[in-house]
């Protein structure tokens, strides 16, 4: 599903250099969840921003499915990027939409027909657990809630991939069990492959396939 090749990230403009990435190799199969852990400053979350091409590699190859997405045109990659979901460490919820309505975030963008967008929402709803949280607004929820939230948003246009980058490390212990079982169902349910970033041994040994 994703394979990585001699992938390099150098920050220039900065003296000296800073090389966040250095000639990384790795590959992850459909339907694995793969942990990548790694002190802070390591590199992960440049990683996992290089595999969405939010960050421009200095060089490497990043295949998706099958394609070459550092040579993709703006386009192309937008439109790839709709099958890579994201979940945030800090939920980067819009606080003046409702539960409902930064769920439908994505499907307004993408165009999706209003009933198919609608009945979607739902589902994701229902799937996250928060059917009775859809007309409450970010700033009413909990921390984990939220981040359920971001997890529905992230599954919208039923993304092949979902990255995670530190989704659990603002919550407290139960909290995070809750959310990673959440992401163990959605793995096993939907056969998402799982890219997670973690400082956190403890959530690798819960919940990847591979580390």
């Amino acid at each position: 599903m994703i394979v990585i090749n001699n992938l390099t990230k150098i920050y220039t403009g900065t003296s000296p250099e800073v090389l966040a990435l250095d000639n990384v190799s790795l590959t992850i199969n459909p339907g694995e969840i793969f942990g990548i852990i790694g002190l802070s400053g390591a590199g992960k979350s440049t990683l996992i921003r290089c595999i969405n091409m939010l960050e421009k590699p200095t060089k490497g190859s990043i295949i998706v499915d099958g394609q070459d997405i550092t040579k993709l045109e703006k386009k192309d990659l937008r439109k790839t990027r709709q099958k890579i979901g994201m979940i945030f460490q800090h939920f980067n919820l819009l606080s003046s939409r409702t539960v409902y309505d930064n769920i439908m975030f994505p499907l307004e963008i993408a165009k999706i027909p209003p009933k198919q967008a609608q009945a979607k929402v739902n589902q994701l709803l229902e799937l996250v657990g928060l059917t009775e949280k859809a007309k409450v607004y970010p700033s009413q929820l909990s921390g984990g809630q939220k981040q359920r939230v971001g997890i529905a948003r992230s599954l919208a246009n039923e993304p092949k991939i979902l990255l995670s980058d530190e989704a659990t490390s603002a919550l407290d212990p139960d909290t995070t069990k809750s959310i990673l079982k959440l992401l163990k169902n959605i793995n096993d349910e939907l056969n998402i492959t799982i890219l997670l970033i973690t400082h956190d041994m403890n959530v690798i040994k819960q919940v990847c396939d591979k580390v």
